[in-house]
């Protein structure tokens, strides 16, 4: 019965994907412009040829398929995130977009032109997203409700899989009857009313439990280390039944917060790591930096230009001044500011250490002897930091992260969870940057760094470039 559903849902995705590539296929032909008599669209479907476009549509329908597949798009999802297969189905629709425009090019398609390529990729993606969306809504509803079930197994009833368990019973819309437990030890209680959950056997009767019960996924909770055979065993007999089997990548009990799988050829490879993976949101991030970096230095010239003229009428030297920073993996970039200081500044640094008026790794002196008179100006309405946006615009840097620490700064630090925050790319602004700044401790610092890498989004970095402006208008912290 299961798996007479999930063949239903699998043939509504194909046909819906069907249909849904038709439509893209047909508004884009009267969004470009090419619905008008005497247009190229008459030749193309002209009876002589209605053969060939028949045969082309069919075969780039299947080959629409196949790269849906390619990408997973036709594989249970009941676990994964709603944006991982908008994501996917981005890169699929992308693919075969350009694969299309290829095609039109070799056979020389003309109704095929720049706005049919535009329109169609726009109903495509969105058409394909809705449709998905809400047949995924759907299901998940119909799961909620005890239809559209897939029998569950929970195999050992420590920790983990009890937190599996509590996970799988709060969460109803996706879909899973939760049989009970395998393990030598007593089940954990169930999270609705408190009672133990229900426990098959042991596991020496896995094996005859997995064989006789009608059971489609089996998650294995079981402690790695002491029991490796017997997970070996435990995934062998799943593979001969032909159950799906989940495994919680959660067991090496580290604060990494994210895991995924990818392929190193043909061998799955288990990828833990402390932010974000890359993806549809981190490669829109890149996008936003470069171009948002390139306006600002347009728009700002005219004031890159004052400064400038300020700091060369103030005080001998360059315009700029050039440090070495730490960024992304610990490496080394070369960050450039308009200079504020003495041009010997750096070569003073050890005389004035003992004035540094901040705890833990950072050096600060809010009225430093060094600075110069347009300096102090420049530093209290942040405009010092202006030219960073080159440094975004390379790549060094994001509108958006934990600030570049000097290499002075960084040998300093005491505690190793102080080195996470280098598995993003710096920024311009962050968290530290709203909230006081130097007003703050740096051990403050550093947790505010590392809370904008677990909890990062597009909408936190929109949410914290718009409380920027005010922070540095007020000058708190500022020195």
């Amino acid at each position: 019965m299961h798996e007479t559903r999930r063949r239903l849902l699998l043939n509504c995705l194909r046909v819906g994907d069907l249909l849904v590539l038709t439509t893209a296929l047909a508004v884009a032909l009267v969004f470009s412009g090419q619905v008008v008599e005497g247009s190229p669209l008459d030749e193309f479907l002209a009876v002589r040829v209605k053969l060939v476009n028949f045969l082309f549509f069919a075969g780039f329908a299947v080959l629409w398929n196949i790269i849906f597949g390619a990408f997973g798009l036709y594989r249970s999802r009941r676990v994964g995130l709603m944006t991982t297969e908008w994501w996917d189905i981005a890169k699929a629709v992308a693919i075969g977009t350009l694969l299309l425009s290829g095609f039109a090019m070799v056979f020389n398609f003309s109704a095929v032109n720049r706005g049919f390529i535009a329109s169609f990729f726009v109903v495509a993606l969105l058409g394909t997203a809705l449709y998905r969306t809400v047949l995924r809504s759907a299901f998940a509803r119909g799961g909620g409700h005890g239809r559209n079930l897939r029998n569950l197994v929970i195999i050992g009833c420590g920790p983990r899989g009890a937190e599996f368990g509590k996970q799988v019973r709060s969460r109803p819309e996706l879909g899973y009857l939760l049989l009970g437990y395998i393990d030598e030890i007593a089940p954990p209680p169930n999270p609705l009313h408190g009672h133990p959950e229900k426990l098959l056997g042991n596991l020496e009767q896995a094996q005859e439990i997995l064989a006789n019960v009608e059971v489609d996924e089996v998650a294995i909770s079981l402690p790695i280390r002491s029991y490796y055979e017997t997970i070996s065993r435990l995934i062998g007999l799943c593979e001969e039944l032909g159950l799906v089997v989940r495994i919680p990548a959660d067991f090496f009990e580290s604060r990494l917060v994210h895991a995924y799988v990818d392929k190193l050829h043909d061998t799955p490879v288990l990828t833990l790591q402390a932010h974000a993976p890359a993806g549809g949101s981190t490669a829109l991030k890149r996008v936003i930096d470069f171009f948002g970096s390139a306006a600002a230095m347009i728009v700002f010239a005219p004031l890159f230009a004052l400064i400038s003229l300020a700091i060369k009428l103030d005080s001998r030297g360059p315009v700029l001044f050039a440090q070495e920073r730490i960024g992304q993996g610990r490496r080394k970039f070369r960050m450039i500011k308009f200079r504020t200081m003495e041009v010997d500044a750096e070569q003073h640094q050890a005389e004035v250490e003992e004035l540094n008026e901040v705890t833990g790794a950072a050096f600060k002196i809010k009225n430093d002897p060094r600075t110069t008179r347009v300096g102090r100006i420049l530093r209290k309405l942040s405009l010092d930091e202006l030219p960073q946006f080159w440094n975004v615009f390379r790549g060094d840097m994001s509108l958006v992260g934990p600030r570049p620490l000097p290499i002075r700064d960084v040998e300093r630090f005491d505690s190793a969870w102080q080195n996470r925050r280098f598995s993003v790319r710096p920024g311009l602004t962050c968290l530290w940057q709203i909230n006081g700044r130097h007003e703050i401790d740096f051990d403050h610092w550093m947790e505010l760094d590392l809370q904008y890498i677990d909890n990062w989004s597009l909408s936190l970095d929109f949410d914290i470039l718009v409380k920027t402006l005010p922070a540095v208008l007020r000058g708190t912290g500022a020195s």
